[in-house]
């Protein structure tokens, strides 16, 4: 663990000290840690860098950006990922440049190698973008309940992996608890009185959520 930690330090973005807000998640099953997200929240959005296993001894390096608005949809944001092991500087493997628009979401996928595949798919107004192993993300919807009372209500997410668009559920559970269920999986998360995610886990998949400051 303490070697992934070293690596996000490494490859944090210029700027993250100056946040508004801004930590490290580290995602774990048991002994074995599954995810290390660094991430920083200021007035022009949200960013920040994700190392996740995607498979067996693969890992992969995401970085992202995005304008977030007073109601934590994002409306443009750009992923771009790397194999872990890829030296910085290379050039990223894959970019994916999204931009919302009411009902629709204009997709740019954009590889090394030149190639541009453009897509447009329906989705919610203001559905909030969901990126596999990123707590971050998540954030913005435990932010966007964080003044409601006690109950439910439903909150789209746009699956950035699949380009669906599902229909999420968000429970406000007290003043320092939220679960979030997505299709079949649910998140249970501790959080301060503005929604900021202090800790949580996935029962589901015994995934554990630490988080520290960045």
């Amino acid at each position: 663990m303490n070697r992934w930690v070293l690596l996000l330090l490494l490859l944090a973005w210029p700027g993250l000290s100056s946040a508004q807000d801004a930590g490290r998640f580290v995602v774990t099953r048991e002994n074995d840690t599954v995810a290390v997200e660094e991430y920083a929240r200021d007035s022009a959005g949200l960013r920040g860098t994700l190392v996740r296993v995607t498979g067996t001894d693969t890992r992969e390096r995401l970085r992202y950006h995005a304008t977030v608005l007073p109601d934590q949809s994002a409306p443009l944001l750009e992923v771009s990922a790397w194999r872990a092991a890829d030296p910085e500087g290379m050039p990223a493997r894959q970019t994916a440049r999204v931009v919302f628009k009411e009902d629709s979401v204009a997709v740019d996928d954009v590889s090394r190698w030149g190639g541009v595949l453009t897509r447009i798919l329906p989705t919610t107004r203001a559905a909030i973008p969901y990126l596999n192993l990123s707590t971050a993300w998540l954030e913005l919807a435990t932010r966007r309940t964080a003044g409601d009372r006690a109950g439910s209500e439903s909150v789209p997410f746009f699956n950035l992996g699949g380009g669906q668009t599902i229909e999420g559920r968000v429970w406000r559970l007290g003043a320092d608890s939220t679960a979030i269920r997505i299709g079949t999986v649910e998140f249970q998360f501790q959080v301060d009185s503005v929604g900021r995610i202090l800790g949580g886990r996935v029962p589901a998949q015994r995934l554990l959520i630490s988080r520290s400051p960045g």
